[in-house]
């Protein structure tokens, strides 16, 4: 098991306290819904314990949920009896999972650097209906940001790769996408967050 997989089976439990009772992205999910026509088919990608998850169904979506966490999975099921989701890595996905309107990633493609990244977009293409929205939530700025939280007694190497906005539009770009829109996070409260919409590009 890699450190970030571990590192989101440690927090699982945590991660439900926290993020069940906090709206902060749920003017983003509306937002974002308002792309689509009634009940679009969301794919929820690093979907961890399923909040957001429940918040995209709430507002009217048909999704499902993707983790590489059991932990978080466990939770996420537990937490949503009514809702699917899988456990598996974004390479592990394939047109068995169906197809989707649009693609939330909320802080999930963060541990990505330039090449898995790429990769993991042009996978997810491949699930993404024409010309559909793929919703990107990740870290601004430039390079790695490495710590070392310790958790449950246990200190980890966590390494979260920062983009600028030009960085992640161009990679998208270059992966069959198009930029769309920036949806802003009102109550981000150390301004580190941006998250980018981008649109499928049908192509020949």
């Amino acid at each position: 098991m890699n450190n970030t997989m571990y590192f989101y089976d440690l927090v699982a439990e945590q991660e439900a306290i926290e993020w069940y009772s906090n709206e902060l992205l749920l003017p983003t999910i509306k937002s974002f819904l308002q792309l689509f026509k009634k009940e679009p088919i969301i794919l929820d990608l690093g979907c961890g314990t399923g909040h957001e998850t429940m918040r995209l169904k709430k507002e009217g979506a048909l999704v499902v949920g993707l983790d590489f966490s059991s932990e978080s999975i466990k939770i996420a099921k537990y937490r949503n009896p009514e809702l699917k989701f899988h456990c598996m890595k974004y390479d592990e996905i394939t047109n068995d999972l169906g197809t989707f309107d649009g693609i939330f990633a909320s802080a999930s493609l963060i541990h990505q650097d330039k090449i898995e990244l790429k990769e993991t977009i042009k996978r997810i293409r491949k699930v993404h209906k024409n010309n559909g929205y793929f919703l990107n939530l990740f870290q601004k700025g430039e390079g790695k940001k490495v710590h070392y939280p310790e958790i449950k007694g246990i200190k980890i190497e966590r390494i979260v790769e920062r983009y600028t906005k030009e960085e992640m539009i161009d990679i998208f770009n270059n992966s069959g996408y198009s930029f769309e829109k920036e949806l802003i996070i009102e109550d981000d409260p150390k301004d580190v967050w941006m998250c980018l919409v981008f649109k499928k590009r049908i192509e020949s």
